[in-house]
């Protein structure tokens, strides 16, 4: 039979191991065990104070039921004596000892505590709703901020479309006018149309210089950019109502041009100051811009004839009509009817002689009814 031999090292490693077993054990056993006392004496002591409410809730309404009867009896022949109120003061007392005890042994009781934990509770409950009062102001910052920059865009999208029109409309008028600066510069001559509008007295679309506080920057550039086009357009449009620009006569053709020509009648080299425009008889004959007559009647040569100033240097003449329809010191509106074609004073047929003068120079009407 073999011996096993165990080394001392060994020996004492194998004893310290169970000694530290049985200390283990030893302390889960006494911990286990004051752990088990504890909670039976909690629970002990939660049930004593169960059982002391109780009992004091039933001696309080026993007392409140004697003192009830008490006070409904008194004034009756069997009314309570002296003897039986002191009683029920002693028990009254006894009572009101036992809330002093469980009151000093339980703090849930305890008013000031209550009230703080009222006030604890109360705060925070304001704060959520402190919180929840915020969160929808945000929300509802947030859908205006929404509103609002949909609204900014709209407004962009609505200045930009007027300031293109604006400037449309003005980029055609200046077209008109630079073809009749061509023509007017081969007689020396210049028409600028604001030299003498309104642009160089006081007044003007009004512009502010901050359309909010804190505004959009962008949307307030754009802003004043669409008002200086507008402010721009509306000298232009006012200048182009006198500038003579357009047929006088809806149906025409050019019968004799404007310079040399050969004279109708003895067949001799001659100037011509304006066109003929031959057209039916009794055609109506408009003024292509706005003016005062400052000759209706008859004229050597020119027959029945119209003369009209129309400001900024410029005047128009039509002879030989048919008709006239206005009378010398009369305001004319742009695109009114004066007259009819004819063929009155010295002519070979129906037609309208138009003449156009400029500064008191003769110019080419047909530049300026191709300029339209």
């Amino acid at each position: 039979m073999k011996v096993f031999k165990i080394s001392p090292r060994l020996q004492w490693f194998v004893f310290g191991f169970m000694l530290m077993i049985g200390v283990w054990a030893a302390y889960s056993y006494q911990m286990y065990s004051v752990s088990d006392r504890i909670i039976s004496y909690q629970e002990k002591k939660l049930d004593e104070t169960r059982s002391a409410y109780v009992n004091l809730m039933s001696d309080f309404v026993t007392v409140h039921k004697n003192i009830s009867d008490m006070v409904e009896n008194i004034g009756k022949p069997d009314e309570p004596t002296a003897g039986n109120v002191e009683e029920y003061l002693k028990k009254a007392e006894i009572i009101e000892e036992k809330i002093k005890q469980i009151t000093a042994q339980e703090d849930w009781i305890d008013e000031d505590v209550m009230d703080k934990r009222n006030a604890v509770r109360e705060a925070q409950l304001r704060r959520d709703v402190a919180l929840k009062e915020k969160a929808l102001l945000e929300e509802k910052v947030a859908h205006l901020e929404a509103a609002v920059s949909s609204l900014e865009a709209f407004e962009m999208d609505i200045l930009k479309k007027i300031e293109g029109i604006s400037s449309n409309e003005m980029n055609k008028i200046k077209s008109s006018i630079s073809a009749v600066n061509v023509e007017l510069k081969k007689r020396g001559k210049y028409y600028n149309p604001l030299a003498n509008s309104k642009k160089d007295s006081k007044g003007g679309v009004f512009i502010p210089e901050s359309l909010r506080e804190g505004g959009n920057k962008a949307l307030e550039a754009q802003a004043r950019k669409t008002f200086e086009a507008l402010d721009y357009n509306d000298y232009y449009q006012e200048a182009i109502k006198k500038l003579p620009l357009g047929k006088p006569v809806w149906t025409y053709w050019l019968s004799s041009p404007f310079g040399k020509r050969t004279d109708p009648f003895n067949s001799k080299s001659a100037v011509h100051k304006g066109v003929d425009l031959a057209s039916n008889k009794g055609n109506k004959v408009k003024s292509m811009a706005e003016g005062k007559v400052t000759k209706a009647g008859v004229a050597n040569g020119y027959g029945k004839v119209i003369e009209i100033d129309h400001g900024n240097g410029f005047k128009t003449k039509y002879a030989h009509l048919n008709a006239i329809y206005v009378k010398t010191g009369q305001a004319i509106e742009q695109g009114q009817a004066i007259g009819e074609v004819g063929s009155t004073g010295r002519s070979t047929g129906s037609h309208l002689h138009y003449e156009i003068m400029y500064g008191g120079v003769q110019v080419d009407p047909m530049v300026f009814i191709k300029a339209k």
